[in-house]
């Protein structure tokens, strides 16, 4: 029988940290992963990319929307014929999971070896969270859903806003072990070992094409410097939920992570498939036109829609 975790949480709270440290407390035993990317490219799974790990991509929309599902249902039973020890899943930050009971229900019959549910871990922004807590539906119920709750970035909330969060998750969700972490640093066993399925009823999930915002992919040139590239960024941040992605500066690469105004350009070490970031809309707001002026203001030579 195979254990599967699902991995939630908005956009830029910490999933992909928290999966690499799962990945490595579990190296040497046979995990396969799901990786659920709301854009086209899925960079997620390129920052994740371990040898021996069997790891499926499900890319442009939400695993838990129309759009997308049947995908997930098909991923789901074929990584059913490994006898992993573990099936991580991580959903796009967007992702609604109130009908994963529903999935796993629905492929019950198909699996070579069963799945067991242990639940989900729910990772939330520390610093963000009140702020975005009731910014979509989809946010609130992956804390509802939750098993376990990490509270991600407690080293830049202080004492008053971590009870204001402690106080808001158990009005949410009273049941739900509540671990408060900088970087995810956890312990994996004690994370693991306390997490359980959700009490609560299964619901349809709010992910619909109709609702999901739009995604935008820019082209950058090896011409770019830092600063027109940084200017850029800085410029169209506003307008978006998360920018993310890997870029070619001169003869270096380098990778871009945005959340709201916090950003980090590091070096990256590997190749790079594409100089590409990929831009997520904030819902109602125009980012098509900030991203038009954002590139005439900083770098029309260099990067490009």
């Amino acid at each position: 029988m195979t254990q599967l975790i699902l991995l939630t949480g908005f956009l830029g709270t910490g999933k992909t940290t928290l999966m690499e440290r799962l990945l490595h407390y579990y190296g040497d035993s046979p995990v396969g992963v799901i990786v659920n990317e709301f854009g086209e490219i899925n960079i997620d799974a390129r920052l994740l990319e371990k040898d021996g790990t069997i790891m499926r991509e499900l890319s442009n929309g939400s695993i838990f929307c129309s759009c997308i599902k049947e995908n997930f249902i098909k991923a789901l039973i074929d990584m059913s014929s490994p006898n992993f020890e573990y099936l991580f899943i991580e959903a796009s930050g967007l992702a609604d999971p109130g009908n994963m009971q529903q999935i796993l229900q629905t492929i019950e019959p198909y699996t070579v070896h069963p799945y067991h549910y242990s639940g989900s871990i729910c990772v939330l922004d520390g610093e963000a969270f009140l702020e975005l807590k009731d910014l979509l539906p989809a946010v609130g119920n992956q804390l509802t859903q939750a098993g376990v709750v990490l509270v991600n970035k407690e080293d830049l909330i202080s004492p008053a806003i971590k009870a204001e969060i402690q106080a808001e998750v158990r009005k949410a969700n009273i049941q739900a072990p509540i671990y408060f972490t900088s970087y995810c640093n956890i312990d994996i066993n004690t994370l693991v070992m306390n997490l359980q399925p959700s009490k609560s009823a299964s619901l349809d999930s709010t992910n619909t094409p109709e609702n999901r915002p739009q995604t935008f992919i820019i082209k950058v040139l090896p011409s770019v410097t830092i600063n027109e590239l940084q200017g850029f960024l800085n410029f169209v941040a506003p307008y978006t939920y998360r920018i993310k992605g890997f870029v070619t500066v001169g003869d270096s690469n380098y990778s871009v992570s945005c959340v709201r105004s916090h950003m980090m350009i590091m070096p990256w070490p590997r190749d790079i498939p594409a100089s590409e970031i990929v831009l997520i809309s904030a819902v109602g707001i125009g980012l098509t036109g900030a991203i038009a002026d954002g590139i005439n203001m900083n770098a029309p030579k260099s990067i490009k829609l």
